[in-house]
């Protein structure tokens, strides 16, 4: 099992590695960087989520109902109490406290799930993989981007009204990203029954399924430019990724008397390590570009052993 935890991760690890590399030898720096994220949030990324929506079916997405609901209280709900904890106990900004939010509750599944859970859950996992895909793609990346692009609004009696109006005005903005309206209107397609064949799949996935190695290769980038720092804010975004958010979410199961194979499939699948997504945004908006990208290089060091006690604990 732990060589199917390598063979996961290990494509990660080295993406980012050539990234740094990269940036030592002086071959790429930080421009070159912001010009990798936006040819990935403008066009690959749109066209992978647009594509890879589209190509699940609404048949997969109402094939097992008790996994998607789970799954959705882990990642959605997740990502609102960690936002909550952030924004109104830690006192972060919006902007923070969103990407905290989605580093937490957001497992790497397109990148990892296929490999890790396919020696786990072999017939379910295309199943399992496109639902966290989906809720990923359609409510958290939407949200985040909405959150990022409107900042923190704190109102006050002075410039309230145009404060509300500058809100509106950002929301308004963040829809017409490609990033935000290409997942929700391929999931209202989809929903139609609307869905592409592989002839036409092939139209989004060549630039789209570029994405992950561009995002990686680019967060190695910027690791070297602001160099890894494991302060306490990366242990606990890495701890609460690999740790806490699985066994919180294994207690509620437990509780609620779930069938034992959900309770599996879901725990494994919130014990993935974090996604590059976070990273993205950091660097697009720079916010806590550091922070992001030293959490990313932790979780997936972290979530070798913890993946592994996952695996021993629930005896899969």
């Amino acid at each position: 099992m732990i060589l199917v935890l390598i063979s996961a991760l290990l494509p990660i690890i080295v993406t980012l590695c050539l990234g740094y590399f990269s940036g030592a030898r002086k071959d790429f720096g930080e421009s070159h960087s912001k010009i990798l994220n936006k040819l990935i949030m403008s066009y690959s990324l749109p066209m992978s989520l647009f594509g890879g929506i589209l190509a699940t079916g609404r048949k997969v997405i109402f094939e097992n109902i008790p996994v998607a609901i789970w799954n959705f209280i882990g990642m959605v709900g997740g990502y609102l109490i960690v936002f909550s904890i952030c924004k109104f106990i830690l006192k972060n900004s919006t902007s923070l406290s969103a990407l905290r939010s989605l580093t937490i509750s957001g497992p790497a599944i397109p990148f990892v799930g296929p490999t890790l859970l396919g020696s786990l859950f072999p017939t379910e996992t295309s199943l399992i993989v496109a639902i966290g895909s989906l809720i990923m793609n359609v409510v958290q990346v939407p949200l985040t981007v909405i959150l990022l692009s409107t900042d923190s609004y704190e109102l006050s009696a002075s410039n309230k009204n145009r404060k509300i109006n500058n809100l509106g005005l950002d929301i308004i903005s963040a829809f017409k990203k490609p990033v935000v309206w290409a997942p929700i209107f391929a999931l209202i397609l989809s929903l139609f029954g609307i869905t592409l064949s592989p002839i036409w799949q092939k139209n989004f996935s060549v630039l789209g399924g570029a994405t992950g190695g561009m995002a990686l290769f680019s967060i190695g980038i910027i690791l070297y430019v602001k160099k890894p720092k494991l302060n306490l804010a990366v242990w606990m975004n890495t701890l609460s990724r690999t740790v806490f958010v699985p066994l919180v979410i294994f207690l509620v199961m437990m509780f609620f008397k779930v069938d034992r194979s959900v309770i599996n499939m879901t725990t494994m699948t919130m014990g993935i390590t974090v996604a590059a997504i976070s990273t993205i945004f950091a660097n697009q908006y720079k916010v806590a570009e550091q922070e992001m990208a030293s959490t990313l290089f932790l979780s997936n060091i972290i979530s070798i052993f913890s993946m592994g006690l996952i695996i021993v604990f629930l005896k899969i």
